[in-house]
């Protein structure tokens, strides 16, 4: 007895075509494995060359961080700025209470 696969028909006679779905179509829809993939991987760190390397080991930190775009300083952002405040309110109360 030979065994055959089983096929989808519609009513008796044709068969139903289910054709794969093209490469374009999947990277087009944003929550297929496809397309997520190919955003991890743009968005996966790239290897610096030797040549970057080096010349970045010889920059300082405040060059660095303007090449990267950053603010300049190098500890920035709102915690920063809350931890900056809460010192000058501590040191503005140590001057009140030393006068």
């Amino acid at each position: 007895m030979s065994r055959n696969k089983k096929s989808r028909k519609l009513g008796s006679m044709m068969t139903v075509l289910e054709r794969k779905t093209k490469k374009q179509e999947l990277l087009a829809d944003p929550t297929s494995k496809e397309s997520r993939r190919k955003k991890a991987q743009e968005q996966r760190k790239k290897h610096q060359a030797v040549a970057d390397r080096k010349r970045d080991a010889t920059m300082t930190a405040q060059e660095r961080d303007t090449r990267a775009g950053r603010k300049g300083t190098r500890h920035g952002g709102p915690l920063a700025d809350k931890i900056r405040k809460l010192n000058a309110e501590k040191r503005e109360q140590e001057q009140a209470a030393e006068e």
